[in-house]
């Protein structure tokens, strides 16, 4: 009887482990969306005219490193529930990049938390009074990810975040990604592929120190950067 009891109680964790067969950090790109598409609940949005972006809520596909970041900052409105993104350009089949998007503040701190110990310090990093900006390349993978703690919902602040994940060699979707906050990634970019720094280290803090030495420490690159 206490056997059976035993397995009874370990059924439910055997099925949540098995059902968890899919980690976005473990993905390589480029990434074909049609198993997953045939498996899990995914919308197609051709809203775009030079990408296409698959959405979804499935919580089975809300796993970072392990981390399960599904949530809903109001279950009436679908709009404030977490939520993940594929895209891939037009006239390509295969996906190149992902964005995740937690509203849910619990959830934002621990992934944040839990990002920053996963892929470390950082070169670019920009914090402003509610807003922070920062870029890690990995693997060949570039991050792109901002926490926003401005967000105000029935009268109650909350923070939210999003990961823009890009396979690094896609130059379309960094160019998409490097906007608002993280403008100045663009800048680096283009000072990086000149020919005197084509073929040599040049990271985004040597960028910094390069704006440093030239502009001056009230360089517009310096204002809110973080050392």
């Amino acid at each position: 009887m206490k056997k059976l009891l035993l397995l009874i109680a370990i059924i439910p964790f055997l099925i949540s482990c098995q059902k968890n067969d899919f980690d976005l950090y473990k993905i390589s790109f480029p990434m074909d969306i049609t198993p997953l598409g045939a498996k899990y609940k995914i919308r197609e949005d051709k809203g775009y005219s030079d990408m296409v972006r698959y959405n979804t809520t499935d919580e089975d596909l809300l796993f970072f490193d392990g981390y399960n970041f599904s949530g809903s900052l109001d279950d009436s409105n679908s709009l404030f529930e977490n939520s993940l993104s594929f895209f891939k350009e037009i006239g390509n089949n295969k996906i190149e990049a992902y964005k995740i998007l937690i509203t849910t503040s619990s959830e934002a701190t621990e992934f944040e938390e839990m990002l920053v110990e996963k892929l470390g310090k950082t070169d670019f990093y920009y914090q402003k009074t509610e807003f922070t900006f920062r870029i890690w390349n990995a693997e060949g993978k570039t991050y792109f990810f901002e926490t926003n703690s401005s967000g105000e919902y029935n009268g109650k602040k909350f923070k939210s975040c999003d990961l823009f994940v890009v396979d690094s060699k896609n130059r379309f979707f960094i160019n998409f990604a490097s906007a608002g906050g993280f403008q100045y990634y663009g800048d680096y970019l283009y000072e990086k592929d000149k020919p005197e720094n084509t073929g040599k280290k040049f990271t985004y803090r040597d960028f910094i120190d390069q704006r440093e030495k030239e502009d001056g420490k009230d360089s517009y690159f310096l204002k809110n950067y973080v050392k």
